[in-house]
């Protein structure tokens, strides 16, 4: 496949307004606006009816998802759902909060009309008013877009993302065997939601890792609900949200398109469309409820390749001894977070 930067840019550079894109602001608009033709350009076609912008109201305020689907093999398969909120929190660029996400949803769904690949259908959302003061209220995008918006069919799988453009660090490096650690730590990507549903072992197995990431399951009670995949957990819906984390820039004027890393977004999006073609196949029977399924081991083997030589120091300072159980997980990862990761 060749790379996937230059198009992830170019669709980063069209949402990364200066004066931001929040609710109810002119920039929100344009965007708006820009991001329903990228829809149509990659080969989506509308969920309902003829557009792409699905309106809704709350509080007296005006909202607008954004959503496409394409078009699988077997239209009575529940569909996958790709997402990532396209609204800023302060009126500046955001280009890891969130630009860099929707650059990957688009770049997926239109490799995705490329091949015709998938049995299921793909749903490209889009959504509004994930950031304060909307985050967890009924006027949250993804909210909406579950409560109101769907097509009566259940939600396959969702796959959320937000804050994938950056590189993954450690604000305070301790000197010795931990100085190497940053460079080692670039490539993660954390992913939540393996734990809700006992299929999605198997989904990471066939999906394997693209070259130049280093994936790290983790538990998403660690960080809890911070994005749009919450109302999918909440509801029982299989989910993986992949994020590398907040960083020095989160909600900063200083989140702008030049302080992303496109490779790493790239290898992102093939990851993303990894998993796609993974869940395409996977049988995941829903229960309706909030599933768990302990993946305590794969965490462990993940966060051992990730830190490299630096995983026994880090042990050795922060947690005496070897993780074994999931109580001195829970012990090992406030002590990784406080550190900034």
């Amino acid at each position: 496949m060749p790379s996937l930067g230059s198009a992830l840019r170019a669709d980063v550079d069209a949402i990364c307004l200066p004066e931001g894109r929040m609710v109810g602001s002119p920039g929100h608009r344009i965007v708006q606006e820009r991001l329903a033709r990228r829809l149509r350009e990659i080969g989506c076609e509308p969920w309902t009816g003829r557009d792409f912008e699905l309106s809704y109201a709350y509080g007296g305020e005006s909202f607008c998802n954004l959503i496409g689907v394409i078009k699988g093999r077997n239209p009575r398969l529940a569909p996958i759902l790709v997402g990532a909120h396209y609204d800023s929190a302060i009126a500046a660029p955001c280009a890891d909060d969130n630009a860099a996400a929707v650059a990957i949803a688009l770049t997926v769904g239109e490799r995705v009309v490329e091949s015709r690949a998938l049995e299921r259908d793909l749903v490209v959302a889009l959504f509004d008013a994930e950031e304060p003061p909307y985050f967890c209220s009924p006027a949250m995008g993804s909210i909406r877009f579950w409560e109101d918006q769907r097509d009566g069919r259940p939600v396959h799988a969702a796959l959320i993302m937000d804050l994938v453009g950056h590189d993954v660090g450690i604000d305070r490096v301790a000197p010795g065997p931990m100085a190497s650690l940053n460079q080692a730590l670039a490539p993660l990507l954390f992913i939540t939601g393996t734990e809700s549903h006992p299929g999605l072992r198997h989904v990471h197995e066939r999906a394997g890792t693209v070259d130049g990431l280093s994936l790290v399951p983790t538990l998403n009670r660690y960080g809890g609900d911070m994005s749009d995949h919450g109302v999918f957990r909440e509801n029982g819906v299989p989910y993986l949200f992949l994020s590398c984390g907040r960083w020095a820039h989160y909600h900063r004027d200083t989140d702008t398109p030049d302080r992303l890393n496109y490779e790493k977004m790239d290898r992102i999006a093939r990851q993303v469309l990894a998993f796609t073609a993974a869940l395409d196949g996977a049988d995941l029977p829903q229960t309706g409820c909030e599933q768990f399924a302990e993946t305590l081991d794969l965490e462990i083997s993940r966060l051992r390749l990730a830190f490299g030589s630096a995983w026994e120091p880090v042990l050795e300072r922060y947690c005496s001894n070897a993780v074994t159980s999931r109580a001195e997980m829970d012990r090992l990862v406030p002590s990784l977070l406080s550190l900034g990761i």
